[in-house]
């Protein structure tokens, strides 16, 4: 992690106070992050103790409190709230070694064409990515995943431009977690390796659990008479015009449709509601990731259109774009 573009801008630009805006996975080195700061700047310093999920979900009241906000942990989208102006990103880098994740996951691709993805924190290894495969004799294809993300081959849990669309039948994710190689499989409907460079371990995605639990979510909600469209105050995740359509269409088929503005979806919100299912137009991972959290059924839009019968065929992801 780079501060010294931050700390620049923070000079130049003679900030009195500054945010700090630090993911979950990071929050312990806010203390240093934010001593830092001041001892080079003479700043004071607030840090955000609310979570933090991307580049998505800048914190806009600590926008409006200090002169300038450091964002740390994710690459600057391109487009958001006129707020954005204040904030300045600094991504963090996972210094794993991706080599050997590659070359295990080599032994497990079936094509000599894959197409590569990544997040930010791994996107700076990519040469070395494709290096590995070429000298196994796989040929690597990297694309822009388009506004919402700053690199070729970078992938979003909310955007997978960066894989559809590629003249491949296998794609290779090199990154942690389950959940965006399981977003790359959804998104392609093509066979997907992962590979983790901090564990070395490397699987062949399987999706079927997924669409299971998903297709369940669409069935819990056939029944559902009171229905929320949740809508995000969050910059890069409001999606008003969409959740109005969602609305409309619910309306059109007989239920009771009510639009819900707020920062963060909770469980406690429906339960006060007292609705019967919800339609979230927000981050599509809390419908995908946190179901079992809620105590009704969540869908994301093209999952909504499935229950109204608006929409058949293969399962269509939700992505922001």
């Amino acid at each position: 992690m780079d501060l010294d573009r931050a700390l620049d801008l923070i000079k130049k630009s003679r900030a009195k106070i500054v945010g700090v805006q630090i993911p979950e996975g990071l929050k312990r080195m806010a203390t240093a992050v934010a001593k830092e700061i001041e001892v080079k700047t003479d700043a004071e310093v607030i840090v955000s103790g609310d979570p933090c999920y991307g580049a998505c979900d800048v914190d806009l009241d600590l926008c409006r409190a200090a002169d300038l906000v450091i964002h740390i942990g994710h690459s600057e989208m391109l487009e958001g709230d006129q707020l954005h102006d204040k904030v300045v990103y600094v991504e963090a880098r996972m210094r794993a070694d991706v080599k050997e994740a590659v070359e295990n996951a080599a032994d497990l691709l079936s094509t000599r064409r894959v197409g590569v993805v990544t997040t930010v924190q791994h996107v700076h290894r990519m040469e070395e990515i494709v290096e590995v495969l070429e000298t196994r004799g796989i040929e690597a294809v990297v694309r822009s995943g388009g506004d919402r993300t700053r690199y070729p081959g970078q992938v979003l849990g909310c955007n997978y431009e960066a894989a559809r669309n590629m003249d491949v039948e296998e794609y290779l994710f090199v990154g942690t977690g389950q959940f965006h190689p399981l977003g790359v499989a959804l998104a392609t409907k093509k066979r997907v390796v992962a590979a983790d460079p901090v564990t070395g371990n490397v699987s062949v995605v399987d999706a079927l659990p997924m669409l299971k639990r998903r297709y369940g979510a669409i069935a819990r909600a056939g029944d559902a008479e009171r229905i929320a469209v949740l809508v995000s105050k969050k910059p890069g995740q409001k999606r008003m015009d969409l959740a109005k359509k969602m609305a409309a269409l619910g309306e059109e088929h007989g239920k009771k449709m009510v639009l819900v503005y707020l920062d963060r979806v909770e469980p406690d919100v429906l339960v006060n509601l007292g609705v019967d299912a919800a339609v979230c137009t927000a981050c599509p991972r809390i419908a995908l990731d946190d179901q079992t959290k809620y105590p009704v059924p969540i869908l994301t839009p093209p999952e909504f259109e499935v229950l109204m019968g608006e929409r058949k065929g293969d399962y269509f992801l939700d992505e922001v774009e």
